[in-house]
């Protein structure tokens, strides 16, 4: 079996452990981040800096709640959008991309 690549402890903190809080939390993730998900990866593709600025910056705080390594990710992403150099953002996508996907796998198993 795989390691959990999503840390509930920050939601079950700021919810005093409250099953129903944690369940919605999930199920809204469930819900939104694969549609941020495939935004973002169409503004990387066509590199449309306001996409990818603002679909990175929406997902970050989602990232960090969940305890996942791809808010890292996110945030390379964002910087991307403030500069003008050249870099290949396909790497962080992908690394971000594939740790969502599994999480998502993850919690629909879970929950």
């Amino acid at each position: 079996m795989k390691k959990m690549t999503y840390d509930l402890s920050q939601i079950k903190n700021i919810s005093d452990n409250d099953p129903d809080f944690i369940k919605m939390m999930v199920d809204t993730f469930v819900k939104e981040m694969p549609v941020d998900l495939e935004r973002l990866a169409a503004a990387v593709v066509e590199e449309d800096r306001v996409n990818v600025h603002r679909f990175a910056h929406k997902m970050k705080p989602s990232l960090e709640l969940f305890g996942l390594k791809g808010h890292q990710q996110a945030l390379v992403l964002e910087a991307w959008t403030k500069n003008n150099g050249p870099e290949d953002l396909n790497e962080d996508f992908m690394k971000l991309q594939q740790e969502l996907e599994e999480t998502l796998i993850q919690l629909k198993r879970d929950f």
